[in-house]
């Protein structure tokens, strides 16, 4: 593919080549092929105006070029459109899915973990530190009430 490409990228240079030689030919008069060398042959424009319109007949073809490159452009991106959207349809939906049933899962197994692990644990706690508290409310009972006394003087 690359030698392909290199063909013809050479074949357009070497014809501009000649173009711009012919060019600067005939503006001094002469003709880098003569006429009479090769019968019934094209020869460089002689005239500013010929110029004038072979660059425009140039100028049209590449704009011919451009937009349809620019159509086929626009096809390839819509096809790649649509085949994004058929592709997150068909595996990013189903994916999602499983990924919602997932956290689904693992909202119940924190649930149920906090119901039968946690709870009893909190409420056992609870009463431990409810016991230590009344334990020490009675045992510390006669200091609390002279310190009292001593804070009232």
């Amino acid at each position: 593919m690359g030698g392909v490409r290199t063909l013809i990228l050479a074949i357009i240079g070497l014809f501009l080549v000649w173009m711009i030689v012919a060019a600067v030919g005939s503006y001094f008069g002469g003709h880098f092929v003569p006429d009479g060398a090769v019968p019934n042959s094209w020869s460089p424009p002689s005239t500013w105006a010929a110029w004038r319109d072979v660059l425009i007949v140039f100028t049209a073809v590449f704009w011919l070029a451009g937009g349809l490159l620019l159509i086929v452009l626009l096809a390839v991106l819509i096809f790649l459109a649509l085949l994004v959207r058929r592709i997150l349809r068909e595996n990013a939906v189903p994916a999602l899915d499983s990924l919602k049933d997932s956290l689904d899962n693992l909202r119940g197994t924190t649930e149920f973990a906090g119901e039968t692990v946690a709870a009893p644990l909190i409420r056992t706690y609870a009463v431990v530190k409810g016991v230590r508290s009344g334990i020490s409310a009675v045992t510390n009972l006669p200091d609390r009430i002279r310190r009292r006394k001593k804070g009232k003087k």
